[in-house]
């Protein structure tokens, strides 16, 4: 498995320092995506309606619980970065620490997964779920993740959302506590 692995990564790495334009355009994709994805949930958080809010609300704690899960992962499983291994080419400077999962692909397959759970955001949810594929392979694309990396935390995203969504009545509470914080920060604001 580990030797398909690194196959795997040097079929998309090997373009890595090609052509200037696109190593920027992945180099953007790898690291920003997430913050876009933030940014999105701010952004409809300030224009949806209560029962929408309830979805960002898990997405939220969904990647809480993705990256949380990651963390448990990385204590008990070490897996080196390819250019911890010398392999391939790395655009971007990274902390040698575990690769498996990736905490930033965790991160926007837990938001998209949660999202698609819930008919109202199900088109969105596709989408966000192509970036976070796109955002994913960037990854490797850039030298710091392994495929297998981002399968993990594409597997870790949908574990932790349907785990989240399971549970969701036992946190209306919650829920409702953060929408009416929400409510009142905003009135007082606005």
């Amino acid at each position: 498995m580990e030797q398909l692995n690194k196959q795997l990564f040097l079929s998309i790495n090997q373009f890595a320092g090609q052509n200037q334009l696109i190593d920027y355009i992945f180099m953007f994709f790898a690291e920003a995506m997430p913050y876009l994805f933030i940014i999105l949930v701010i952004t409809l958080w300030f224009r949806c309606d209560e029962k929408t809010k309830r979805y960002l609300i898990g997405a939220t704690l969904t990647s809480v619980v993705g990256i949380v899960i990651n963390a448990l992962i990385a204590q008990i499983y070490f897996h080196p970065r390819p250019f911890m291994n010398d392999l391939g080419t790395t655009l971007v400077a990274h902390t040698p620490n575990s690769s498996f999962p990736s905490d930033h692909t965790t991160f926007m397959f837990c938001i998209a997964f949660s999202l698609l759970l819930h008919k109202a955001t199900k088109k969105l949810a596709l989408g966000l779920a192509v970036f976070a594929i796109i955002g994913g392979l960037s990854r490797v694309y850039i030298g710091v993740h392994y495929p297998f990396d981002i399968a993990a935390a594409s597997a870790m995203g949908m574990m932790s959302a349907l785990l989240v969504h399971t549970v969701r009545y036992k946190l209306a509470g919650i829920y409702n506590l953060m929408i009416t914080i929400s409510t009142r920060l905003t009135d007082k604001l606005g």
